[in-house]
């Protein structure tokens, strides 16, 4: 397991400098998810995606599993968006270190030379090198076993995938996961895509455990210094903390 430079750490994770609402509102999002039901033995697996890119979708995967380890939980991190990946820029890995796509294509042998160890509750696989064909290896049985392993050792597993309106690597592995989380952007996202997005995960048996509606205001506080995250709460959670690159 590779350790991190601590120093290369992306502002973009919450921390105690974060606004109160928008720390709060990851809180309220790990409730949410602990209190979703599953069928799953062991770890439950929840994929992370959204209808289109530049919504924030995986700086939503960053926090909330950074959340779920801050209370106590052993966290694994998967960042399979193989075309275009981010993770590795918010917790300061390298780009081409070995990661998901090595595990997936046999190049790297063990699961444990592609876990980085942020801190001892959160475990992350980068994406590795991009591929050729990420459908394609999300697809093998290599994906499968892996999963089942990791579910013996983890409290909890987050994958965060490329959006599901642009390309069909989320749906290739609905077998595999407990919910998605489906993160969209206020003014941004189109209501026809995210509608065509849960259609086409539903028409794959796939449980939609939250909603992200990201860069809404926060209008409901009594402080009103909680409200520079911009951040508020609804079903699952909404807010405005996201990179518009992911």
């Amino acid at each position: 397991m590779k350790k991190i430079n601590t120093a290369r750490k992306k502002a973009r994770l919450v921390s105690e400098s974060t606004p109160f609402a928008i720390r709060e509102s990851f809180n309220q999002l790990r409730i949410n998810i602990m209190y979703s039901p599953h069928d799953s033995e062991g770890a439950p697996v929840y994929a992370i995606t959204s209808a289109e890119q530049g919504v924030g979708k995986s700086t939503v995967s960053a926090n909330v599993a950074l959340s779920f380890s801050q209370a106590g939980q052993k966290v694994l991190l998967i960042d399979a968006d193989m075309r275009c990946p981010t993770q590795y820029k918010f917790f300061g890995y390298e780009k081409k270190q070995s990661g998901f796509s090595e595990l997936l294509s046999g190049i790297a042998k063990e699961s444990s030379a592609a876990v980085s160890v942020y801190s001892d509750n959160l475990h992350i696989i980068t994406s590795g090198c991009i591929p050729p064909n990420p459908s394609a290896l999300l697809m093998s049985g290599k994906l499968s076993t892996l999963v089942e392993q990791w579910k013996n050792e983890y409290d909890i597993i987050f994958i965060d995938l490329p959006p599901v309106g642009i390309v069909s690597d989320p749906i290739v592995i609905a077998g595999l996961v407990d919910g998605y989380i489906l993160v969209a952007r206020a003014n941004v996202s189109n209501s026809k895509h995210v509608n065509t997005a849960i259609r086409s995960l539903k028409n794959v048996g796939a449980k939609i455990t939250g909603l992200v509606i990201n860069g809404t205001s926060y209008k409901g506080s009594e402080n009103k210094k909680y409200a520079r995250g911009k951040y508020s709460y609804k079903y699952g959670y909404t807010y405005e903390y996201g990179n518009k690159d992911d």
